[in-house]
């Protein structure tokens, strides 16, 4: 290639080269709302037997990821005895299907989850999975399982976004 054609190359090239961050930012995606308010109902095997209503909030940490917490309450068996019960979960979950491309998402998620019954305070690890169906009147309902401090089952409404899970 002569002197005189490279020229031209050359600039075009470095013109590129700089414009092009500027094109990548524009095609950023960005989550709304950034956060995501939930309600859900929880069962919980214990010990001891716990039925617990929670709210809390999430928000993304990249496209596949939330980070959220939630507090709950609600009362405990064990025996014929009531008690009060509440807890704080910390989760990460990851989502197989974060844009809602499919009408349902599956998920799964790890954390902490701090719980007291009767006066006692106990930490566990956590996992969860859950599947979160389609948007409905503003917001998603998810069946969610889960093992820390027991079994769990948990629905879930997540309030939607306009653009993704």
């Amino acid at each position: 290639m002569p002197a005189a054609a490279r020229s031209p190359l050359v600039c075009l090239v470095a013109v590129v080269m700089f414009s092009a961050p500027r094109w990548l930012a524009a095609q950023e995606f960005i989550f709304s709302p950034r956060v995501q308010a939930e309600l859900r109902t929880d069962l919980l095997s214990g010990p001891p037997v716990a039925l617990q209503f929670g709210a809390g909030l999430n928000i993304p940490a990249g496209y596949y990821v939330r980070v959220g917490v939630t507090a709950a309450g609600g009362v405990a068996w064990r025996g014929s005895a009531l008690a009060g019960s509440a807890r704080m979960d910390f989760t990460t979950r990851y989502l197989l299907d974060p844009f809602g491309e499919l009408r349902w998402g599956v998920y799964g998620g790890a954390g902490v989850s701090a719980r007291i019954d009767e006066s006692q305070a106990r930490t566990f690890l956590l996992i969860v999975g859950g599947v979160e169906g389609p948007a409905s009147h503003g917001w998603r309902t998810s069946i969610e399982v889960g093992l820390g401090g027991g079994a769990r089952l948990g629905i879930v409404l997540r309030r939607a976004r306009k653009n993704g899970r």
